[in-house]
């Protein structure tokens, strides 16, 4: 599907950032809705929590992707170098 590891680590840094915006997003919209009865409201903060440990975590696998990249781009200038 990549032609080169390059490729493959950009392709997962912008589909995580747009998957973190899209979570961002629901998270905001949930934010504004006012629910009437505490079951409702308390299944909304668990519903919140959850949806801000997917946010923290797909930017977590960002800078895993972004890491790999700057080592593999690293690792091919001296490649090229030598």
């Amino acid at each position: 599907m990549f032609k080169n590891e390059r490729n493959k680590r950009l392709f997962h840094i912008f589909s995580n950032l747009f998957i973190a915006c899209v979570w961002t997003w629901i998270l905001y919209v949930q934010s504004q809705i006012e629910y009437s009865t505490t079951l409702e409201t308390d299944f909304q903060k668990a519903y919140m929590f959850v949806l801000v440990i997917f946010i923290i975590a797909t930017i977590i696998r960002m800078g895993y992707h972004f890491h790999k990249l700057r080592k593999y781009t690293t690792a091919k200038k001296l490649s090229k170098s030598h």
